[in-house]
Parts: structure tokens; C-alpha cells; sequence
């Protein structure tokens, strides 16, 4: 790839926004030159996306993430919405300035009463307009926010697909819905079809992909999708192998795909790898035969991405598969991580971070748009106001687990939550005291306490008001320096009983909140 090195411009735009900013004060800066390609950015896939892996993103020179919005996490029962993680990634993408794509998927079973599939595995919702709703509620709540949508993932697998023999059409039909209700809540944001996996097979088990592909075209595909998602796996071929080598198990295979598309008159659509890489398991027989060494991974990601930026224009975005820690051997997704055992950076991550990227919205339209969360830290006055938790994210903690109706259920529903923990960002804290503001519902016992940071607030514990029955609004001061730019904790704690409270039934109290935020004094 070519290294075009624009400091002139970063400078200039930087100039601009001081002068248009008038009276902060610019803290030094050590910001990388950001090489550009004309075409292709670069993401990685995530799995339980949180702060070190957005760090990781940013320090391998990626602006792209991918993550999957559970809809049984998010909405485990009908219309009982549970927001509280995909609302702290999209807080986190803003403040590093990544742009995030999610991938809506894994139906609760009360949206597949009839399916089966296996643990971890899926079926299309046995009603589509109910898809469609969740899919519209999340798209309206992170409007401007979340750049792009994948529909399902690897629908021509019977896996993913109720363990029923893959339907191209029927999967259409889904897509078609996901894309009108999705583009009726956010316009800007794209649309992308589920990303295919690639195999040979046409059995009830699995669809070739590149006919599961055409079907799709001649049903119109163009018309129901921005973007079209395709997961380009390696095997254990180098990415300069041959097209129709291995049985078009290699890199080459997406051309195929690509020739696809162009048949049906799509050949300017856009492509995006979804899931892009090579795996070192060689402890799987199953697996083994695609496997590769971990010197040899390094190689090939970096060695493909230098074929897809010189060859194939129109693959615009690269998601490299995956970032993950932790997982056991058996776990197949572990074998493509860009981390060791240990959770640090290897060789693959390494290779990947030397490689020129581009950003994908230049840099005067970030500084535009207000999105200076690639620039963290650029200003030295505090926010205005930071979010923590929302209004309609009711967290209740405490030993007992009675429903009532102006209460909510234990976090989670858990059997005791004892306490609670969120993160949320700071960019610049300030000198100075702020507010935490919060509305809460609790029993009038004083000792229900909250804390940042591991820092006790003023009073160091809430308020004894409400009575349990009404929901109050509780202001606690945060005393300077508590704050620190970047990642901050906040953790609620629920207190004991009085002693002549205490009996079988309760020992602890209970507290439930929302609508968190905080102000700088």
C-alpha cells in the first residue's frame, strides 16, 4: 500500500477548530500520521466488545469495529428491554471515535417457540414483523450513532438457521424487513446482508454460498441491502493462491461471490468482509486441515489485505475475525484471536498494526460533526454532561426478588445482587467538583451508598427519602480529583438492615435507579 501522510492538513484542521472553539486551551498531542488508501478501512470483529479491546482497535491503527446486540440479551421477554450493555459499547465507540457496526441476531426463544437449534446456534423469529420491531428500536435508539446494521449471520448454514435446510428466499424476506424498519429509524445508517459461510455443500445441512448468493440477487437483493457482507476465510492457503485452487477454498473464493453480484448487475455494490482470517487450531481433527502456523497467520492477514486493497476495489472494509481472550481450547474462535493465551498482542496483531490504514471520515468532517472522540483529551474545559445510565435502564438490586408492579426485577434476575457496576467516559474531568444526579426508589434506611472510582461521594451514602413507593431525585457531590479522563467506574451498594429489620425473609435492602448522569459544578 502507498503511505500518503497529510500533517499539514491534521494541522490546519486543528488550527480551525481552536480558532471556532474560542477559549480552550489545546492539550499536546502525539497523533501517528494516518496513512490513506483510497478504498479500504479496516475493523475488527469483537466478542464482548469493552474498553481494552476499543484500545487494542485504536493502537492497531483501526477505526472499524464489529459486535454482535444480542436480541435474547436485549430483550430476553417481549418489550422488556435490557439496554444497559449495548448502551455502554456505543458510549465507548463514541468517546474513541470508532465506528461501530452491530450485528442483530440470537432471537430469545419466545420469538422461535417452535425452532430448535443448538447452544449457541439460532433460527429466524417465527413472526418477521417482530424482528423488524427489535430492529427498528435499536436503530431509533442509537440514530447518528451506530454507522451500520448486519442482518443475521450465516443464514446458508442450517445451524444458524433453526436447524432447518437453509432458504435463500426466506432469508430475503427477513432482510427485506430489517431494511425497511431499520432505514425508517436511522436513514444514514447502512444496511449490510448477513455475511455467508463459505462451503461446497448443498445438503440440508448447508447452501454453497455463492449460489446462496445468486439466489438472493434474482430475488433483489440490491434493493434490500446498502452493503453486501461476505466472510473471506483463508484456509490454510496462503491469500495469494490461485482462484479455483482447493476447491475454491481459499482468499479467491470471494471473487467468486464478487462475479455474482456483477452478473446480476451489481457490480459497483459495495462488499464488506464481515469476518475475515486464518485459524491455527490444530487440536480439532475436524479443523486441522485448514489450520495454519501462527507465523504463517501473521503472514497471511497482513499479506491479504495487501492483495484486497491492490486488486479488488470494490471490497471497501475489512473486519479481521477476531479479538478474544480467554476462551477454552475446544472454542474454535479462539485459534483466530488476535491475542495470546496471556491476552497480549501476537504476531498476528502485530502485523496487522504495521500495516497503513485509512479513516473512513475525514478529518474535517469528524471536527464538523462535533466527533472529536478520536482527538480524547483535546480540551481541558469539562463536559457538559455525561450519561451514565439512561432513563429507561432501571437497575434494581437487593436480596429479595418480590415483583412489584412500580418495582423492577432484580438485575438481571438473579437469585441476590448485592451490588451493581457500570463504566462511562470522561474526556476531560476538570479541577473541580461535579454532581452526580441520579432518581432512585428505596426503603427510608440510610446506607445504600455509591461510589467512583472506589472513591466514597458527598454524603457517602444516599439519602434516606422515597419510602419505597415513588421515585426521587438524589444529588451527590463528587469531590475534584475523584474523575479522571478516559474509562471511569461507578458501583452501587445496597446496605444491611436495620437489626430490628432483619429477619428470614430480608437481611439486606433494596434500592433501584436510573437516569444517571453527571454535571460539573
Amino acid at each position: 500500500m502507498k503511505r500518503r501522510i497529510r500533517i499539514g492538513a491534521k494541522l490546519a484542521l486543528l488550527g480551525l477548530m481552536l480558532t471556532m472553539m474560542a477559549g480552550l486551551v489545546p492539550i499536546p498531542l502525539n497523533i501517528p500520521p494516518t496513512p490513506i488508501a483510497p478504498h479500504l478501512s479496516v475493523g475488527i470483529h469483537t466478542l464482548r466488545l469493552g474498553d481494552d479491546d476499543l484500545r487494542l482497535i485504536r493502537g492497531a491503527g483501526c477505526d472499524w469495529a464489529m459486535q454482535v446486540f444480542s436480541w435474547r440479551e436485549i430483550e430476553p421477554l417481549p418489550q422488556d428491554y435490557h439496554w444497559e450493555y449495548a448502551d455502554s459499547v456505543v458510549r465507548a465507540c463514541d468517546y474513541y471515535g470508532v465506528d461501530l457496526i452491530v450485528r442483530l441476531d440470537q432471537q430469545p426463544e419466545w420469538a422461535a417457540p417452535e425452532a430448535v437449534f443448538p447452544e449457541g446456534g439460532q433460527a429466524p423469529p417465527a413472526d418477521l414483523d417482530t424482528y423488524g420491531d427489535f430492529c427498528a428500536t435499536v436503530a431509533a435508539r442509537y440514530r447518528g450513532r451506530v454507522r451500520a446494521y448486519v442482518v443475521w449471520n450465516e443464514p446458508n448454514l442450517a445451524r444458524e438457521w433453526g436447524e432447518v435446510r437453509p432458504d435463500p428466499l426466506a432469508y430475503m424476506d427477513l432482510l427485506r424487513v430489517a431494511y425497511r424498519r431499520i432505514k425508517a429509524a436511522d436513514p444514514d445508517a447502512l444496511v449490510v446482508s448477513a455475511g455467508l459461510s463459505p462451503t461446497n455443500e448443498n445438503t440440508a445441512r448447508a447452501m454453497d454460498d455463492r449460489l446462496y448468493l445468486r439466489m438472493m440477487a434474482q430475488a433483489d437483493l440490491a434493493q434490500s441491502c446498502d452493503v453486501v457482507g461476505v466472510h473471506a476465510y483463508g484456509f490454510a492457503y496462503p491469500p495469494d493462491d490461485p482462484r479455483g485452487a482447493h476447491q475454491d477454498l481459499n482468499l479467491a473464493r470471494v471473487l467468486d461471490l464478487h462475479d455474482v453480484l456483477a452478473a446480476y448487475g451489481g457490480a459497483a455494490t459495495p462488499v464488506w468482509a464481515l469476518e475475515y482470517g486464518w485459524t491455527t487450531n490444530t487440536l480439532n481433527p475436524d479443523l486441522a486441515w485448514m489450520s495454519v502456523t501462527p507465523a504463517q497467520q501473521a503472514e497471511y492477514v497482513a499479506r491479504g489485505l495487501e492483495r484486497i486493497y491492490e486488486e479488488w476495489p470494490w471490497l471497501h472494509l475489512v473486519c479481521v475475525w477476531n479479538l478474544s481472550r480467554g476462551l477454552p481450547p475446544e472454542d474454535e474462535k479462539r485459534w483466530y484471536s488476535l491475542l495470546d493465551d496471556a491476552g497480549q498482542p501476537n504476531a498476528t496483531y502485530h502485523a496487522l498494526a504495521t500495516l497503513p490504514k485509512r479513516t473512513d471520515v475525514p478529518e474535517a468532517a469528524r471536527l464538523r460533526d462535533g466527533i472529536v472522540t478520536t482527538l480524547a483529551g483535546l480540551w481541558t474545559r469539562p463536559d457538559p454532561l455525561v450519561d451514565v445510565l439512561a432513563r429507561d435502564v432501571v437497575i434494581r438490586i437487593g436480596e429479595v426478588d418480590e415483583w412489584y408492579p412500580h418495582w423492577a426485577r432484580l438485575h438481571w434476575q438473579k437469585g441476590s445482587s448485592l451490588a451493581w457496576e457500570g463504566d462511562f467516559y470522561v474526556r476531560e474531568p476538570g479541577t473541580g467538583p461535579w454532581t452526580l444526579e441520579l432518581e432512585a426508589m428505596q426503603v427510608d434506611d440510610w446506607g445504600n451508598a455509591v461510589t467512583i472510582n472506589g472513591q466514597a461521594l458527598e454524603p457517602p451514602v444516599l439519602p434516606a427519602q422515597g419510602w419505597g413507593s415513588e421515585w426521587v431525585t438524589v444529588r451527590l457531590r463528587v469531590p475534584a480529583g475523584v474523575l479522571r479522563p478516559g474509562l471511569n467506574t461507578i458501583r452501587f451498594q445496597v446496605s444491611r438492615r436495620l437489626p430490628i429489620h432483619q429477619d428470614d425473609w430480608a437481611v439486606w435492602e433494596s434500592i433501584q435507579f436510573r437516569n444517571v448522569r453527571l454535571r460539573p459544578d
